[in-house]
């Protein structure tokens, strides 16, 4: 039993980890497509043909795709999620450290499910990733398909991240050609 806490309390300080950083792009993303918006529409009063003849639509489109974006990003609460899998992780951490490793207590038992039960899981990936990156001593090590996959996993969370940042720029030299 106290390995599984103790895997449960690493790979949730991923999951905590992994919706902080959510949350962070995800507001970075907001705040950067709404400042291109609202260039766009600075711009456009100035050269209403800029995108085209369909720039004011464009530009509409665009605003209420970014509308529609905030209001999806604010109901996902990256970060009142990852708060909430931070005080798990702590919790499960206190459970670990006041476990006796031979015979856990029917009262053990039941506050590690009660835990386990207070927040949303954390990912398959979350354990994964932690076992790739703190492999060391494990009594569960991570294998090399695992590990592979942990780097895709990481390369593609990445190239998406990096297109979505750069995407404004891309749509504008487009519409400038």
């Amino acid at each position: 039993m106290q390995d599984n806490v103790w895997f449960t309390y690493k790979a949730r300080i991923q999951a905590a980890q992994r919706l902080s950083r959510n949350d962070f792009h995800s507001q970075a993303l907001l705040v950067w497509y709404a400042f291109f918006s609202a260039a766009l529409a600075v711009v456009t009063v100035r050269y209403p043909k800029l995108l085209g003849s369909d720039t004011d639509l464009t530009a509409a489109v665009l605003a209420v795709g970014l509308l529609v974006m905030s209001m999806f990003v604010t109901s996902q609460d990256f970060r009142g999620r990852s708060i909430a899998m931070r005080s798990n992780y702590l919790a499960l951490h206190a459970l670990h450290n006041a476990l006796n490793p031979a015979t856990p207590t029917p009262a053990d038992i039941a506050k590690y499910a009660e835990l386990l039960a207070a927040v949303e899981n954390h990912t398959e990936m979350d354990d994964k990733r932690f076992r790739v990156f703190h492999g060391g001593q494990l009594t569960r090590p991570s294998t090399y398909s695992e590990a592979l996959e942990v780097y895709a996993y990481l390369a593609l969370r990445a190239a998406i991240f990096t297109l979505l940042y750069v995407a404004p720029f891309g749509m504008l030299l487009a519409a400038l050609r």
